[in-house]
């Protein structure tokens, strides 16, 4: 600031009240004073300004697997809307690796970022609270059973129910569920973890048509992506005759790598099967066939996060019981499961 001011001619108070836009100081001074700084090839130092002010306008967002299309997706409608509110983002990818998270709690997001928004896998919330050091944090699809952060959670049981429902209104009859296997809901672990609320979702839906739905029917799938479930599909078919005329793949991946492994072993979608995703992805829509899906409003569950985020900023000292917030979503209704029935 010394060096900016004595080439500017100008007193450091000055430099440092033109730099930060302030009223009181003229345009010509501060655009003199601006010229100094480039010329010098200064700028502001965030860490600096953020001891003064408390605060640097970043907020940190740490999502899974960014390679994959729906975390890239939801990512990008977070910044999206972080950058609304004036602020910026910085995006980390988290891993299935315990010290790879807490990594970017302790060395990112809690040096750098007013607030964060994470989404939790291997961090205990014992281990989150001391890490973030009195920070705000948002939890995108929280898992634990005693929550004591705020969360924003996709709707799994109510997106699940749906997608079941449209599978029996399209006359499936021997409907599969693929992602998890039934035995996820025994697992204390596992109670609110993403696949076992939309498992949940599914035997709710089975219920409310007075059917049930046998446990074979829930085929578990490691990991949950294109080239396992096409996999899959290949075993399934191996076997005989294809087991099922309607299939629930709990992501939009899982279904994909379905449509594409039943083509391969020339069972027609959705002539021969049905097949519906959850997640809403962007390339769904353009793939032959399309794909039905349970689409998450990635818009609303950004403003939900961030907005929760904010008031947290702007409300410090706030104790209350814990925020869960849940994004709205849509059935749409695509190529994959017009049966024409």
């Amino acid at each position: 600031m010394s060096d900016v001011a004595r080439e500017a001619d100008v007193s450091r108070a000055t430099a440092s009240y033109a730099l930060r836009g302030d009223s009181r100081i003229t345009k010509k001074t501060r655009s003199k004073v601006i010229a100094a700084a480039k010329k010098l090839n200064y700028s502001a130092n965030l860490s600096a300004r953020s001891l003064r002010s408390g605060r640097n306008g970043v907020v940190g967002v740490a999502i899974f697997e960014l390679d994959k299309s729906y975390p890239s997706q939801m990512s990008a409608a977070i910044s999206k809307e972080i950058n609304a509110h004036g602020m910026q983002a910085i995006i980390q990818q988290t891993t299935n690796s315990r010290e790879d998270e807490v990594s970017i709690l302790q060395r990112v997001t809690s040096q750098l970022c007013d607030g964060t928004i994470f989404s939790p896998g291997n961090v205990s919330n014992e281990e989150m609270k001391a890490l973030i050091h009195g920070k705000p944090i948002v939890l995108l699809d929280d898992h634990s059973a005693h929550p004591i952060f705020d969360s924003v959670e996709t709707a799994g049981r109510e997106g699940a129910r749906t997608a079941i429902t449209h599978l029996l209104a399209q006359g499936c009859r021997h409907i599969g569920v693929v992602g998890a296997d039934i035995s996820v809901l025994e697992k204390p672990s596992m109670k609110n973890s993403v696949a076992a609320r939309r498992l949940i979702g599914c035997q709710e839906a089975f219920e409310a048509s007075g059917r049930m739905l046998s446990p074979d029917a829930f085929i578990g799938l490691s990991p949950w992506d294109e080239n396992a479930s096409r996999s899959l599909a290949h075993n399934l078919a191996d076997q005989g005759d294809f087991p099922f005329d309607g299939v629930f793949c709990l992501t939009d991946s899982i279904a994909l790598g379905m449509i594409r492994g039943l083509y391969d072993c020339g069972i027609s979608v959705p002539r021969d099967v049905a097949v519906i995703g959850f997640d809403g992805i962007n390339e769904g829509a353009s793939y032959i066939p399309s794909l039905t899906t349970i689409s998450t409003d990635r818009e609303d569950l950004a403003r939900k996060a961030v907005s929760i985020l904010l008031h947290d900023l702007n409300h410090p000292d706030r104790q209350s019981k814990p925020r869960r917030e849940t994004a709205k979503f849509n059935l749409e209704v695509r190529e994959s499961t017009m049966l024409g029935r």
